[in-house]
């Protein structure tokens, strides 16, 4: 428990922000499995709000690791999707909501939707911070070369000789 907590120590604001959102997406799940109905967050929100918790925990645990992508990069997709699919299911379970003893479907979708957008958020403010620069196309900051000429460059002009019989500069 002490590691998580010094794990939890090290993470910014953006990267709490995000771990509070899986959190509340877990939450959620939990919620839903008690409802009448048996919902909860789909199972693909669950498993991506634990992949961002397993994220920042083995980036604070294992410092060393290399990672395929920048982490607030592979934060803000798995957070991009995991919001996108909450969004589905809002849709997909909203009609539900006059039913008879759906109190507590409302809360877990509450839950899992306002989660999804915690960790979203997070994701999106850390990834704006870190991300790298990007190049532009298009757009020059100094001007453009001059055109390369086709004929060949003038010659310096010739030196007069140098005289030296009586070691004098020449005139």
């Amino acid at each position: 428990m002490a590691q998580l907590q010094d794990i939890w120590n090290k993470l910014n604001p953006r990267e709490r922000l995000s771990t509070i959102g899986a959190g509340l997406i877990i939450l959620g799940w939990i919620v839903g499995l008690t409802t009448l109905y048996g919902i909860g967050a789909s199972a693909i929100s669950l498993l991506g709000a634990i992949a961002v918790l397993v994220i920042f925990y083995l980036k604070y645990a294992n410092p060393s690791m290399v990672w395929p992508a920048p982490v607030s990069l592979i934060v803000i997709a798995i957070s991009g999707v995991v919001a996108l699919l909450e969004l589905l299911h809002l849709v997909q379970w909203i009609g539900y909501a006059g039913l008879p003893g759906a109190g507590l479907l409302i809360v877990a979708l509450l839950l899992s939707v306002a989660g999804a957008a915690v960790m979203l958020w997070g994701a999106w403010q850390e990834y704006q911070i870190v991300k790298p620069a990007m190049p532009t196309f298009g757009s020059t900051t100094t001007p453009p070369a001059p055109p390369a000429s086709t004929t060949p460059p003038a010659a310096p002009p010739a030196s007069p000789p140098v005289d030296d019989t009586d070691e004098a500069p020449p005139a």
